[in-house]
């Protein structure tokens, strides 16, 4: 899904390697206490406790109000707290102290460029490179600001006489002129395309190197006849597209272009008539619009494509689809601020009987159509976005937060947390409302971005889950039918859909097309099935999501353990969701030196031993005899390899302890045989064999708990935040398995209760890779060499490519990471049938059963990460889905009546 919110927050990696400690310098004293407190400062904040760092850095400045120390830390706190005019003035007030501070001057530098001022940007890094000739980070930034452009440069033009219309919507379908000029239906296969490459922000474009060239070859390769961007792309996309289309005149790739917007301002983001948020709405639908037209010259600026626009696929572009996902809480504040408004009557566009957030919206789409007119004499169809949340129909069995507590109360129910997810009921944005007026023939249509897993509507709903499409049972098909069927003869496209090919799941569905925890083979699958659903449903068209995997993506169920979050886009977290839906995967580290979980131990031979045994141990079963033990990483796993004498499940286990921070921290005794280890551990490994092999982490470091639902009935559980997120010294081998909760304890208008829906995410899938794209392990029973790859995530830790671990606050409660030096690991074998009698360990101790002194394993950090692209096989899935779907059909059908699936 795309990412709520399109910024560009400034280099992590810069932020933390050049806020690294600034020497005070100053024109007052500052007393030993202010010392200490800078100091602390910079400890706290090069471990990413903002808050602690901003608290002590300022307790400085109120001791010396000019030391530039005490006050360059405060600005890269407040700058990384986003409190941009905050940091600028306090940079500037330790600049006045100290000018020739490289600290304070890449600072100034740096907030300015956040907050667009990028001449006060570019003069602050040249500064920054007299201080420091060569400095890699200003030289970085200086060249993401790229020189201004004049619309002086465009070519002249004259308003066509004639007005041109590409496309125009049909009954049910778009329709574009075909090769003799008559006008025929086009069924939509679209891929949306962000462009965020590994290491990059969501405002970062790929490098004018031919990547959008082999991006659309791709896409038209897998037959699509479409590409959907959410935003303004570089100069060289449109260039790109336009020399393809030019080479392809009877097969093109469409384009549909959206219009991007922040929420609005306000207490609840919905101040819609905002006169400088919508100017900026409004100039953004302008800048789209000219940039079709190829006659746009847009200047820089920070997290925006910018640049002269003289390339004109115009006539190749199907429609706008305008705005974003809007939160359903801004929609319901602006509906009870204007509950007169109720109706718009533009040119082009007019609603009737509607919602004020409906008539605000008929209003932009009126606008964005006058402009495209006046300037250019041309029109295309025009939605804007809608999700399921707020889409028109009614679902009983979804109730509010006001409502569900109700209910809760009403049985006798303790509220033990409150929910946090939106009201995915609670308003609706229906498109049929808006209606094109007879001077705009090419029409409105409705856009959906509808997943089959979520809201909880697609999971529960009875009418739902008797639906059947042509290929089966299918609770989305059901949903899909039931959309279309409200929309009458306007068309509906499934503007964005799909599952990702992610290890963590994030919500489950019944006919097993989840929010992640899918191979890729699966992934591909399902996702074919889904765009023939669509199809089947009646639908006008549907939008693949994505072309290609993004590391910045966030998904709720692991994004607050991603800490520092403007370093997520280093590294790859397979427990998120969001990050793998793409068509093309961005695997960590390179082809050539990836490790390949087979049991095959050739990938590992420039990676040596982290230790090793020879001889000893011999007086011990085969099975359990440990022969060496190897430790690897990349951008998004720790690799383990360990050699055993031989592998028979029913007589040896393995146990592999890891002490991921500080060893006099965490627990000392090991489960299942209860020795006790050389230094406290965080994780345990357990190697059980192939259907009962799990990660078990420390009690006190699991990030939930599980807390009785007092008065629920039956019995029930809820999992919460286990706060304070850090590691405790104890002897008391307690481990648990991490149980994440994915579907929520939920309960419907009728009072009935849909209990909860949960997983252990550290249990362990025993498969070869080429087998199974989410393995975990592979043990080789020729060999005795077990091969073991655990994300950083389920080690906690919240960013690899710092060393960062997590470690909370015990005074505020709050997550927190703090960086590690490294791991140290100890290994043991155990008979399974006499559990408390161990077996082999490792490392040894010359003449002593017990273990040895564990070494430091560590890893280099990284701020560029190291990734090679590869095609998923959902590439072939859905090269066959979109060849059995004509880009022309006859005719539109009618979408099947409802049988089942439809409102009780």
């Amino acid at each position: 899904m795309l990412a709520r919110t399109l910024r560009v927050v400034s280099l992590g990696s810069v932020l933390l390697a050049v806020a690294g400690g600034c020497r005070s310098q100053t024109v007052c004293p500052l007393p030993v206490a202010g010392q200490q407190a800078v100091e602390r400062g910079w400890d706290a904040y090069r471990s990413s406790d903002i808050v602690t760092a901003a608290h002590e850095f300022n307790s400085a400045v109120a001791l010396c109000p000019r030391d530039a120390g005490a006050l360059t830390g405060a600005a890269y706190t407040a700058m990384r707290q986003r409190r941009l005019g905050a940091a600028r003035k306090l940079f500037n007030r330790a600049l006045k102290v100290a000018p020739s501070s490289h600290d304070a001057v890449m600072g100034a530098g740096m907030a300015a460029y956040q907050a667009g001022d990028l001449e006060a940007a570019r003069g602050s890094f040249h500064r920054a490179l007299q201080l420091v000739p060569g400095d890699s980070a200003a030289i970085a930034y200086l060249a993401m600001i790229p020189e201004s452009v004049s619309s002086s440069a465009l070519p002249p033009r004259v308003r066509p006489e004639t007005t041109s219309l590409v496309s125009r919507v049909g009954r049910r379908v778009f329709e574009v002129r075909g090769t003799d000029d008559r006008w025929v239906p086009l069924w939509i296969k679209a891929v949306n395309l962000g462009a965020a490459l590994p290491g990059k922000h969501p405002g970062e474009f790929p490098p004018n190197d031919s990547t959008y060239e082999r991006w659309i070859s791709l896409l038209a390769d897998m037959g699509a006849n479409t590409v959907r961007l959410y935003t303004v792309h570089p100069p060289y996309f449109y260039a790109a597209l336009w020399k393809w289309n030019l080479a392809h005149p009877t097969a093109p790739i469409w384009l549909i272009h959206g219009v991007w917007t922040e929420l609005p301002p306000g207490k609840e983001e919905e101040n819609y008539d905002d006169r400088r948020w919508r100017a900026r709405f409004r100039a953004e639908m302008e800048k789209v619009v000219s940039i079709v037209h190829g006659d746009a010259a847009v200047p820089p600026v920070p997290g925006h494509a910018s640049g002269l626009y003289l390339a004109d696929v115009s006539q190749w572009t199907l429609g706008y689809i305008t705005g974003r996902e809007w939160e359903p809480y801004s929609v319901v504040a602006y509906n009870r601020k204007r509950p007169g408004m109720r109706s718009f009557r533009g040119r082009y566009v007019t609603l009737g009987g509607g919602n004020a957030l409906e008539a605000w919206l008929a209003e932009q789409s009126d606008y964005l159509v006058a402009f495209e007119m006046r300037r250019y004499n041309a029109q295309r169809p025009v939605a804007y976005t809608n999700w399921p949340t707020l889409d028109p129909l009614s679902h009983s069995t979804e109730t509010t937060k006001a409502q569900e507590l109700a209910l809760l109360r009403a049985r006798g129910e303790r509220i033990v947390e409150a929910p946090k997810e939106y009201d995915n009921d609670a308003v609706g944005l229906d498109a049929t409302k808006m209606r094109p007026t007879p001077a705009y023939p090419a029409g409105v249509f409705a856009s959906y971005h509808a997943y089959p897993y979520y809201p909880e509507f697609l999971v529960v709903d009875p009418g739902y889950s008797k639906a059947r499409s042509p290929e089966g049972p299918s609770h989305y098909f059901g949903y899909l039918r039931e959309l279309v069927e409200h929309h009458g003869d306007m068309p509906v496209v499934i503007s964005e859909y799909g599952v990702p090919s992610s290890r963590g799941i994030a919500h489950v569905q019944p006919q097993g097309w989840n929010h992640g925890g899918l191979s890729e083979r699966q992934q591909a699958a399902i996702n074919a099935r889904l765009t023939r659903d669509i199809y089947a449903s009646g639908a006008a068209g549907a939008g693949l999501f994505a072309l290609i995997d993004e590391w910045f993506k966030k998904n709720w169920i692991v994004a607050e353990f991603e800490h520092p979050a403007e370093r997520k886009r280093l590294w790859l977290n397979v427990l998120d969701a969001e990050e793998h839906y793409g068509v093309v995967a961005m695997r960590p580290g390179t082809r050539e030196t990836a490790i390949d979980i087979d049991g095959v131990a050739t990938d590992w031979k420039e990676r040596p031993a982290l230790y090793r045994t020879t001889g000893s141990g011999s007086s011990l079963a085969k099975p359990l005899r440990l022969r060496a033990l190897h430790a690897a990483q990349d951008e998004a796993y720790v690799y383990l390899r360990l050699d055993v004498g031989a592998i028979d499940w029913t007589r040896a286990h393995y146990q592999i302890g890891i002490d991921t921070y500080d060893r006099r921290l965490g627990d000392t005794r090991l489960p299942h045989t209860g020795s006790v280890s050389p230094v406290g551990l965080e994780f345990v490994i357990h190697l059980a064999g192939p259907a009962s092999s799990q990660v078990l982490v420390d009690r006190p470091y699991n990030p939930y708990r599980p807390v009785p639902i007092p008065g629920s009935n039956p019995p029930a559980t809820q999992y919460v935040l286990n706060a304070p997120f850090r590691s405790i010294a104890n002897n008391a081998g307690r481990w648990d398995s991490l149980v994440v909760v994915t579907n929520r304890r939920r309960i419907g208008r009728d009072g009935r209760i849909y209990p909860a829906i949960s997983y252990n995410r550290n249990r362990l899938l025993h498969s070869r890779q080429s087998e199974n794209s989410l393995a975990d392990w592979f043990a080789d029973t020729r060999t005795g060499v077990i091969e073991v790859r655990i994300p950083w995530g389920m080690l906690h830790v919240t960013d690899p490519s710092s060393r960062t671990v997590l470690h909370g606050n015990p005074t505020t409660k709050q997550i927190a990471g703090v960086v590690t030096d490294g791991f140290r690991f100890v290994v043991e074998s155990f008979d399974p049938s006499k559990p408390l009698q161990r077996g082999d360990v490792l490392p040894r101790t010359a003449g002593s059963p017990g273990f040895g002194d564990s070494p430091l394993w560590t890893w280099a950090t990284w701020d560029v990460p190291r990734w090679y692209a590869e095609t998923k096989p959902q590439f072939g899935e859905m090269r066959r889905a979109f060849a059995g779907i004509p880009d022309h059909p006859k005719a539109a059908s009618a979408p099947p009546r409802t049988t089942a699936g439809g409102r009780d």
